[in-house]
């Protein structure tokens, strides 16, 4: 095929530009998938904050995150923002996608309302965040491994097996077999744990949460 008759490479969008949003933006570029990024900075004020910590990933307005991800494919926006800031992002710029709730809930961390009553009633947190973003597909995924340890322990050269496994728990079938796509692209072994509140095992303090695991491991806990 010519250069002019070219696909466009596909474009995955992350909503949140600190620790987490750019280790996970420095391993999908590592991997091959093109990235927009967005923060509460305006896109030129983010290009210096890019260029140290993930260079070759795109500045855009929040605004404007799903728009390649969804004319390129593969429709999906990763949710790296602090849960005390989620009031601050609009449904409406993650409309159609496929939402990776990359979010984790904190003790010391001040929540919305909506997502504090949630968290009183003691629903998983990304339950409370379907709701919320009730135009995207919810995905739990990627929030049960430290930032830290994100680039170091993805290996997308190697055969699944030797892969570190990554817990996905979704309700639409789809959704999640597109994300468990993009999780294996980015280095690692994808495991379906069942519908989205089977996600509340990848929440801090459950026993999959920042534990190196094998895809032997997260089997045990399907639904």
């Amino acid at each position: 095929m010519s250069e002019d008759h070219q696909e466009p490479e596909p474009v995955v969008g992350i909503l949140g530009a600190g620790r987490a949003g750019t280790a996970f933006a420095r391993t999908m570029l590592s991997a091959g998938i093109a990235v927009d990024i967005c923060s509460t900075r305006p896109p030129k004020a983010l290009q210096h904050h890019l260029k140290i910590y993930a260079p070759g990933a795109r500045p855009v307005w929040p605004a404007e995150i799903a728009e390649r991800t969804l004319s390129q494919g593969p429709g999906i926006v990763v949710l790296a923002v602090p849960q005390e800031e989620l009031d601050e992002v609009d449904p409406q710029w993650v409309s159609g996608t496929v939402l990776i709730d990359a979010t984790n809930t904190w003790h010391h961390e001040p929540l919305p309302g909506w997502l504090q009553a949630a968290v009183d009633e003691q629903l998983p947190s990304s339950m409370a965040i379907a709701g919320r973003f009730g135009t995207a597909q919810v995905v739990k995924a990627l929030n049960h491994i430290s930032h830290h340890e994100v680039e170091q322990a993805a290996a997308p050269h190697a055969a699944h097996e030797q892969r570190r496994a990554l817990a996905v728990a979704a309700d639409d079938d789809d959704a999640r077999g597109q994300v468990m796509q993009l999780v294996s692209q980015m280095g690692f072994d994808p495991v379906s744990l069942g519908p989205l509140p089977a996600g509340r095992i990848m929440e801090p303090d459950g026993p999959l949460f920042n534990r190196p695991l094998s895809r032997q491991d997260l089997l045990r806990w399907v639904r």
